[in-house]
């Protein structure tokens, strides 16, 4: 596959997975007689493991460490590998934990709103007070 085809079946940008090819993060990617990277499956699959590491927040070495790790065998790299996701959990417990407690300060600017709008309590706060609460 082109990537033109391969941008589209994983939603990245034409210059974000060059970008990743060059730093080594898509090991399986191929080049033709004319240079251009050919992508197969597994780019694909890749590229989605790539993708899923960002939305998790991990840096682009902490990745490439990952990738190495995933193409050992043995037990030293899966007790790595294990280490690494038990900390990746960590911190996306941590982001959901900050992502609720924003829902929640949400919910309740958004009640005190109702109440305003329905006339059970009085605007009284000052315009800073109204942005920040």
């Amino acid at each position: 596959m082109k990537i033109s085809e391969i941008s589209k079946i994983v939603d990245l940008s034409i210059p974000t997975i060059r970008y990743y090819c060059d730093l080594g993060l898509v090991p399986s990617v191929q080049r033709d007689f004319d240079g251009e990277r050919i992508f197969d499956d597994e780019s694909v699959t890749w590229l989605n493991g790539i993708k899923f590491q960002r939305d998790l927040g991990s840096s682009l070495s902490e990745i490439q460490k990952y990738l190495q790790l995933s193409q050992k065998t043995g037990s030293a790299a899966l007790k790595k590998r294990h280490a690494l996701l038990l900390n990746q959990r960590e911190k996306a417990q941590s982001d959901l934990n900050s992502a609720t407690e924003r829902l929640n300060c949400l919910d309740e600017k958004i009640k005190l709103e109702d109440a305003i709008i329905k006339g059970t309590k009085k605007d009284s706060l000052s315009a800073a007070r109204r942005f920040s609460q």
